[in-house]
Order: structure tokens, then sequence, then C-alpha cells
């Protein structure tokens, strides 16, 4: 498995957070059907694990720096796939390593294969606009 293929699963579980009160990170690693997650590599493991609980501890901010970059648009009106996607990558910007570019990108075609062709540009233009702000809280 790939970190693309990390991504895509931790993308899958940031979009069911909403849906659970007290949603823990490991149980949902541990309860993901066993079809849609293949054996995967303790660094893959690792890595899904990490950004699940790191969206979930820095949500508040995750969803402040979107909205402060989605003109008229609250964070509430946004489509649950397009905040999902949109929660990974300010994360990622914001707290991780990763090379923005990348970041971008990868939450560009997780859009477009979640949401729609559409969806890549709105997703694009809002991460562009945070990649500055991201920046200012990247730890």
């Amino acid at each position: 498995m790939s970190r693309k293929t990390a991504r895509r699963y931790a993308f899958e579980l940031i979009f069911q957070m909403p849906f659970h009160k007290d949603f823990d990170a490991e149980y949902a690693l541990e309860s993901y059907p066993e079809d849609n997650l293949p054996e995967i590599s303790e660094a893959e493991r690792a890595f899904v694990k990490e950004t699940l609980y790191g969206v979930r501890a820095h949500l508040g901010l995750i969803d402040k720096l979107i909205a402060e970059n989605t003109e008229g648009w609250s964070v509430n009106r946004l489509n649950s796939v397009d905040l999902a996607v949109l929660r990974l990558a300010v994360y990622e910007m914001a707290f991780t390593d990763t090379p923005e570019r990348v970041s971008i990108n990868e939450a560009v075609e997780l859009s477009k294969m979640y949401s729609g062709e559409e969806s890549g540009g709105f997703v694009n233009g809002i991460l562009a606009k945070a990649s500055a702000h991201a920046e200012a809280h990247h730890a």
C-alpha cells in the first residue's frame, strides 16, 4: 500500500467522524471492513491513526481555517465529502511536514473521486487560499 492509499483510508474515516460523537481512531481502524482495508504495514497504520487523532485534536482550528477561506460558505454548508477532504488537507498543511503541493494535489484527486469533477476546482481554490494561513499555524 502507498501513502496515497493510506491517505484515502484516512479521508474515509475522517468522513465518518461527524456521525460518531465519541469517534475513536483505533476502534475505527479495527472495525474498518476487511475488504476495504487490506493488510497494511505498521507505518501506514501509524500514518492513518496519527492523521485521525490529529484532525480530531485540531478540529476547531482546522474548521476555522477552512471557514476563513470559503467565501460565502460556512463549514456547515459544505457537503460532507468536500469537508472531510478539506479537513484532511488543512491538517496536513498546518500540522505535518507533508509538502503543501502534495496535500493540495491529493485533496483535489480525492474530491474528484468521491464528490465529482467540479469539486476538484472548489477544493483547490479553498486550499490555495488556506495554505498561507495554515503555514502560520504549522507546528
